[in-house]
């Protein structure tokens, strides 16, 4: 597990010597160099590192290369099509499962780099916290969904570079269903689009709480019609009964929700409520409420959405899966916000509290569940 935390400490001394949030250029240089680190790590783990892939990923990778491209159709019982052709395509190339996992590695961790090159004011801190908040270690794991993400995470920094048309949505909404046949669970990302044209307003607030105490309450009832919406015989059948379709509520469960919720009320406070009582009322929209960039809108109801994931995580296990495509713009938000506030002492101040925390919680999981929830612990290479 020692290379974990070594890992952690050559990116952030890496990022304090070169002053990485300097100017772009330094960014790049930053991202480039500790995403070549974390896509090495994982890329020349051995397939007995990560629940999943040791289970069925690099079995099956083996068992899709005896496959024709005919044939992968009724492979798709625990994969979805996309996944089953992106895998026979790797065969093509190499058989060697370590050549799989590199890949898709690189795929996964370089398109998480740059959401964050793209969308980060601090590259270091949202950085560590991917791995500090065991991301890392969770894409190690669920590597269809670790794809699913990437395909997003990509999407989305393209419509927020572009000018956000008709057609610019319409490409969005391709790549949630390019996602999706990678993992199915992504096609729900089309929420994605509805909040992105919305203002984070109090009105907006106050019927996501609605909502959410709806959701919360008939949890199992909507389950169920979502399960229906996908087609019979679909994967997420098999979580209407068993440890899925119960509660989790233990102390990393609340740590998750917790951490989630804060960066929420710390956005809010930062970026409505102080703005809101500074700006002229020239600045605020026909409700008479601060007018926010449409990213930082974005950003606040993502993580909102992931909050209420992570809620919804106390009625039913399954639900912790959804929060994957939302929790990275947690690693935007913290910094984000603290880049936002006035005093430069309080933006020490909370980045040490964050950091800290977050340190907390990887050291405790590291140490204590890593190997049972991941099993990414104790490390070890391919060669080894």
């Amino acid at each position: 597990m020692v290379v974990y935390f070594w890992l952690i400490l050559i990116i952030g001394l890496y990022g304090f010597i070169l002053q990485a949030n300097k100017n772009q250029r330094r960014k790049k240089c930053f991202v480039i160099v500790s995403f070549a680190l974390i896509i090495l790590l994982a890329g020349l783990r051995s397939s007995n590192i990560g629940i999943d892939l040791k289970a069925h990923y690099a079995r099956n990778f083996i068992k899709i290369a005896s496959y024709d491209w005919s044939q992968l159709a009724s492979f798709t019982t625990p994969y979805e099509i996309g996944y089953c052709y992106y895998t026979k395509f790797l065969t093509l190339i190499s058989t060697d499962v370590q050549f799989y996992i590199f890949v898709t590695s690189f795929i996964i961790y370089a398109a998480i780099g740059y959401f964050i090159y793209k969308e980060s004011p601090d590259v270091v801190m949202s950085t560590q916290l991917v791995i500090l908040s065991c991301l890392y270690y969770m894409f190690m794991n669920i590597i269809r969904q670790g794809l699913a993400v990437s395909i997003i995470l990509v999407g989305y920094v393209w419509l927020d570079r572009s000018g956000r048309c008709f057609k610019d949505y319409i490409k969005f909404a391709l790549m949630i269903f390019i996602a999706s046949t990678f993992h199915s669970s992504a096609i729900l990302c089309i929420v994605m689009i509805l909040f992105d044209r919305l203002q984070f307003t109090k009105k907006q607030i106050f019927v996501g709480g609605i909502a959410t105490i709806l959701i919360y309450s008939f949890y199992m009832q909507i389950y169920i019609k979502l399960v229906g919406f996908f087609g019979s015989g679909n994967n997420y059948e098999r979580y209407l009964t068993g440890s899925e379709s119960k509660g989790n509520f233990n102390i990393q469960s609340l740590t998750n929700f917790l951490l989630t919720v804060f960066a929420l009320l710390l956005g809010y406070y930062i970026l409505v409520w102080k703005r809101k009582a500074k700006t002229d009322f020239s600045k605020k929209n026909v409700e008479g409420e601060y007018s926010l960039e449409r990213s930082e809108s974005t950003m606040l109801f993502m993580v909102f959405i992931a909050s209420v994931c992570r809620l919804l995580l106390f009625k039913m296990n399954i639900m912790d899966r959804f929060t994957y495509y939302f929790i990275p713009f947690l690693y935007i938000l913290y910094p984000y916000t603290i880049n936002r506030m006035t005093l430069k002492t309080n933006r020490k101040i909370m980045k040490i509290i964050v950091y800290c925390i977050f340190a907390i919680y990887f050291i405790w999981m590291t140490t204590t569940y890593a190997s049972q929830f991941y099993g990414t612990v104790p490390f070890e290479f391919f060669w080894e």
